[in-house]
């Protein structure tokens, strides 16, 4: 049965349902007129999925809180459910064929389920999402916290994004080592070739003490780690006052919890403040010496192109100055080639700023036209075949200053939080600097935080020893 309304174009955020199975009586939203299926009629087995960043993986894990609070039965993806939720990444043209991957398998799974659209890409193309074969209901981010009403046949409410982050407790604490926890959603930036703004709406952040309090709870729960999360985490402020900013928040997380390290997602250079510093200075043992700093391109000009917020000589005096003040930091960063306005000089100037950087890691993304973004109509930034070849120059370089950053972890002794085991007792893990650890000798359970000390490496992992046998930290 084909949509009613099919000829309009809702608006980001507007919720949109395929009318093909059991369709329901017609709901006018937005001077669109949509038809909204039938509710389920109960609980069932209900299959989550989620693409992209950490804040869509903690939004993943509050949705399935909801659905198990309700009744509902957890199944994985890709086994026969009633439902199966996608929450989905639109930040390049990659993640959306791997979410139409993601549908047609969730369709070949259940064939009579049905397949509801959230996240990022629901937000901004809610059209686009009900086009694909075999989606159902298309939920935006500023609904998603209504998910489930809508599911039982409520009307929507929001008609903007939330005033700050929370409402969404998390109480199946079943997991152990590490914990996200989102503090921080939306952007104020209006970077050129970036749709995020658009997908998650304005900074807006969860109050200090509310932090505070889920961060106990984890530790309570057995958890040694927190990795405060956010789409922009340098905007933290709290909406209660208590907290100034990020690094007033951190001084409160410390002084409030015990047995407990923090570790911080992605922040922009110059969110990386003196105060901020003096913490992770004060407190090595508690706050993970690991800095992913976006940095996207090399070159200054591609930088203006991009409308980024800041420059080469900022980004590099913030990198020495943390590996002056820190032993060895982790530093990682993103990087996009063949945005427009970066021709061969342009990219040369930027491999040779990144090869001069102290990094330990970097993620390569080639340059994705996003609709309604201000790159997304520019000429320039090459063919597909030089993109490709500049992102393998990229790679390689990064690949190999990573196993720089291995090799001069021998010896070192680190505190690893064991996550999984493996073949003859080894454990694998993550250390205070980022690093996957093969540890052995480690009389242990997941989620210990233990002692290691680096002998060598192996591949992508470091390979250690538990100190004293297993000693917890």
């Amino acid at each position: 049965m084909p949509r009613a309304g099919a000829a309009a174009r809702p608006p980001p955020g507007s919720i949109v349902a395929r009318g093909g199975r059991r369709a329901g009586p017609p709901l006018r939203l937005n001077r669109l007129v949509v038809r909204v299926a039938t509710p389920l009629g109960g609980p069932g087995r209900v299959a989550l999925v989620t693409q992209g960043c950490k804040v869509n993986q903690y939004d993943t894990q509050v949705l399935l809180e909801r659905f198990l609070a309700q009744g509902w039965e957890l199944v994985r993806f890709g086994e026969p459910a009633d439902l199966t939720v996608i929450n989905s990444c639109t930040v390049t043209a990659g993640a959306d064929a791997d979410l139409r991957r993601l549908v047609a398998r969730a369709r070949r799974a259940s064939a009579q389920g049905r397949v509801l659209l959230t996240g990022c890409l629901a937000e901004v193309d809610p059209a686009g999402g009900a086009a694909l074969p075999g989606v159902d209901l298309v939920v935006g981010n500023r609904r998603k916290g209504e998910l489930l009403a809508l599911l039982a046949g409520a009307a929507p409410q929001a008609q903007s994004f939330p005033a700050r982050v929370g409402d969404d407790p998390i109480t199946r604490l079943d997991g152990r080592g590490r914990a996200i926890l989102k503090i921080q959603d939306g952007c104020n930036l209006r970077c050129s070739f970036c749709i995020v703004p658009r997908a998650r709406g304005a900074s807006r952040s969860r109050g200090a003490a509310e932090t505070l309090g889920r961060a106990r709870l984890l530790a309570e729960h057995g958890y040694r780690e927190v990795v405060l999360s956010g789409i922009q985490l340098g905007f933290y402020r709290d909406p209660d006052g208590a907290a100034r900013d990020l690094a007033a928040l951190l001084e409160q997380l410390l002084a409030g919890t015990r047995d407990l390290r923090f570790r911080l997602g992605s922040l922009l250079p110059r969110h990386l403040s003196p105060a901020l510093r003096a913490l992770f200075r004060a407190e090595p043992a508690r706050l993970c010496p690991h800095f992913h700093l976006s940095l996207q391109s090399g070159d200054d000009g591609v930088l203006r192109a991009m409308k980024r917020p800041y420059r080469q000589a900022h980004y590099r005096a913030l990198a020495e100055t943390l590996c002056a003040e820190l032993v060895d930091p982790c530093l990682g960063t993103d990087l996009i080639v063949g945005h427009p306005g970066e021709d061969a000089a342009a990219f040369a100037r930027g491999l040779d700023f990144v090869a001069s950087l102290p990094l330990a890691y970097g993620h390569v993304f080639p340059f994705s036209p996003r609709p309604g973004t201000a790159a997304a109509a520019l000429p320039g930034g090459g063919t597909a075949a030089e993109k490709a070849a500049r992102g393998r120059a990229l790679r390689e370089l990064l690949a190999e200053k990573g196993a720089a950053y291995r090799e001069r972890q021998r010896g070192r002794r680190l505190a690893v939080i064991t996550e999984e085991q493996g073949a003859g007792g080894v454990w694998i893990g993550t250390s205070e600097n980022y690093q996957r650890v093969a540890l052995r000798g480690a009389r242990a359970a997941a989620g210990e935080l233990l002692a290691a000390r680096v002998t060598g490496t192996a591949g992508p992992l470091l390979s250690a020893e538990a100190v004293g046998a297993g000693a917890p930290v």
